[in-house]
């Protein structure tokens, strides 16, 4: 016979250990806060007897849990922590029930992953990397160092460079975290390249400098090599801090993520990185709407936008392609209140004669089944039609991700590094 379990619809299974269900609580319930670990027991479910409610994890305010694997007796747990991925070993207590919680540090300022889980041994196979550091695979047990098993090789050499994380603060208060990528004893403001998304629920934690093409590799490493500085915003939008983090900006809450870019690109002002007309923003996909938004609103703070298989018109995006799926992220254009917000920040519609925007490089496929090219294209021929520099390349194949193969990414790296010195370098 089926019996109904007391899981909350809106909860997602992660892991079963020691006779327990591990669900993760993507809304509050039963006095647990979203973002939190609840353990069930399986016993009690499947006799149909009522079921304890237990946390086995509710991360601070500083941490997202991201990933969860069970070994034998351990449930492995991935977490932020202020952005810098974690690893905590939780164990739970037969007689109590209750469960005991232990961090086991990997690298500072890193994106962790959990790989694989070795059962009976209590140990996890987890991948560290760095901006600095390529991506290494560890063996990882709760009381013994973690054992490198193996790296990529280093693509280029770290030790002139330095990654720091500092905080900006946004137009409603709230601190938002950024990595920033230099050159070591780095003095006087330099161009700067800032690289952001805020939309999704999508953490973006910092990675190798050569990796991940669908964000700013190897742009990245040819930037900070110049002697400029590099920088990964964690806004509003991504999951950098759980679900809250996503939901402040949601639907009518979008300008959050607007104003979060523009706070960091600020703090870089005001602490001597660099200077307004100096700083580059990057996004790509959802990033698009960000850039797009933050070029149209505020032309003085930025000097190049490079903006990636974007989404520009607000009011007809639901209707091309895969649109219709993110209306519970962005609103319903076809609803006067959602349009009302939409508005005011789309930014196919927010382009005014007469105002001077900073250049923008758009690159896009001709066969991207996410977001229509359209959107890159008739947002180029509107600023072109006011007299706005626009470089512009589209590529036939390589679909949402614009890149078919590594020599793609390669080229459009270059073509993107020389949009930039032109832009911010040369150009007096």
């Amino acid at each position: 016979r089926y019996i109904s379990s007391i899981i909350p619809d809106t909860a997602s299974v992660r892991d079963v250990v020691d006779g327990q269900l591990i669900i993760f609580l993507n809304q509050d319930w039963a006095n647990i806060p979203a973002g939190s670990l609840v353990s069930l027991s399986l016993e009690d479910m499947s006799a149909d007897r009522q079921v304890k409610i237990i946390t086995a994890m509710t991360p601070t305010k500083a941490q997202a849990i991201e990933d969860v694997s069970a070994t034998d007796n351990i449930l492995w747990v991935k977490a932020l922590d202020d952005v810098e991925g974690t690893l905590f070993a939780l164990r739970r207590d037969a007689k109590t029930g209750n469960w005991s919680q232990k961090e086991v540090p990997l690298a500072a300022n890193a994106t962790v992953n959990i790989a694989g889980a070795i059962g009976k041994r209590d140990t996890i196979l987890a991948s560290a990397e760095t901006m600095l550091m390529p991506p290494t695979l560890y063996a990882v047990s709760e009381t013994a160092a973690p054992q490198a098993v193996q790296s990529l090789p280093a693509t280029f050499d770290a030790k002139d460079m330095s990654v720091e994380k500092r905080f900006a603060t946004s137009k409603d208060g709230t601190k938002i975290p950024y990595f920033i990528a230099r050159k070591k004893g780095s003095t006087g403001p330099v161009p700067a390249l800032i690289h952001a998304y805020g939309g999704f629920r999508s953490a973006q934690t910092p990675g190798y400098l050569t990796g991940q093409p669908y964000r700013a590799g190897p742009l990245g490493l040819f930037w900070v090599e110049d002697g400029n500085a590099y920088v990964l915003a964690n806004i509003r939008g991504g999951g950098e801090y759980g679900p809250a983090w996503h939901q402040a900006a949601l639907r009518e809450k979008r300008q959050n993520s607007f104003d979060d870019l523009h706070a960091v690109a600020e703090d870089l002002v005001r602490t001597g990185v660099s200077a307004k007309g100096k700083i580059a923003i990057s996004g790509r996909s959802n990033g698009g709407v960000l850039v797009g938004a933050a070029m149209t609103q505020r032309p003085d703070l930025y000097g190049a936008v490079i903006s990636g298989s974007p989404i520009e018109d607000m009011w007809r995006y639901d209707k091309m392609l895969a649109g219709a799926s993110w209306v519970a992220e962005y609103g319903d254009p076809d609803a006067p209140e959602d349009w009302a917000f939409l508005s005011k920040y789309s930014p196919y519609h927010n382009i005014r004669k007469g105002v001077k925007y900073p250049p923008i490089f758009l690159y896009l496929s001709t066969k991207d089944d996410r977001v229509h090219p359209g959107h890159a294209r008739k947002f180029a021929a509107r600023l072109m039609e006011n007299g706005n520099r626009v470089y512009y390349h589209e590529y036939l194949e390589g679909g949402h991700s614009v890149g078919a193969d590594h020599a793609e990414d390669a080229v459009r790296a270059a073509m993107l590094h020389g949009f930039l010195l032109r832009e911010l370098v040369e150009k007096k």
